[in-house]
């Protein structure tokens, strides 16, 4: 857990996060609210007839007073763990929200992919690729670290092998699953082009391509004249 920075005695609701200010603390919602949601209005349309704690700062009633729509016989009986924790890998956190996504008809499921995408994947590729670029090399044994690796391929300190800090799997990890993604939910243009060009140059990095030596004929349509 994260250790306070400032500690205080008195709590002043306006130095609270902003977010913490939209909470409504009506005990019904009124008609109007439920007719807004089916002719998909936008929030700050109907906030005027919303009871929110912004609207209740700097009175009495920003410390008092707050109710709720729905009775509970325990307010802490919800999951202990989110499946965020619960899940392992990032990749079956994302194909389960994605799954969750699919079965919500409000919830537009290919913006959703789409947003993954453009928010953790794509940005963790081209971190690691970039880090891989400029990462420094490793003595197993002793621990030093250089720049660039040595002309002997062995540590010049102790003689202990010489090994990468970021390695290519680190790299590709959400790769294949980002195409995947990118084809099952049909995400735009400019994002599967971008795909396409992580793929392209993390394939021109770690694929060893054989250089083959060509003659002069090989490079001719006919039998030279």
């Amino acid at each position: 857990m994260d250790a306070p920075l400032v500690l205080t005695t008195r709590i002043d609701p306006k130095e609270v996060d902003k977010e913490a200010h939209n909470i409504d603390v009506t005990a019904r919602y009124p008609v109007e609210f439920y007719r807004a949601t089916q002719e998909i209005k936008n929030p700050t349309e109907i906030e005027s007839m919303m009871d929110l704690v912004s609207s209740r700062l700097g009175t009495p009633e920003q410390y008092e007073h707050f109710m709720f729509t729905h009775d509970t016989s325990n307010i802490a009986a919800g999951p202990l763990n989110s499946s965020y924790k619960t899940l392992g890998s990032m990749i079956e956190k994302m194909e389960a929200q994605l799954s969750l996504a699919n079965r919500i008809r409000a919830v537009d499921a290919p913006d959703v992919a789409e947003r993954v995408l453009k928010s953790h994947f794509l940005p963790d590729l081209i971190g690691n690729l970039r880090s891989f670029s400029r990462q420094r090399m490793r003595c197993i044994k002793c621990g030093e670290k250089f720049r660039r690796p040595p002309l002997t391929g062995a540590c010049p300190k102790c003689g202990g092998n010489v090994v990468l800090t970021v390695h290519e799997g680190a790299v590709r990890k959400y790769l294949e699953i980002s195409k995947e993604i990118g084809e099952r939910y049909g995400v735009s243009s400019y994002t599967r082009q971008r795909i396409e060009l992580l793929d392209y140059d993390i394939c021109s990095l770690f694929e060893n391509h054989k250089v083959k030596q060509l003659g002069l004929s090989d490079f001719m349509s006919g039998s030279a004249r």
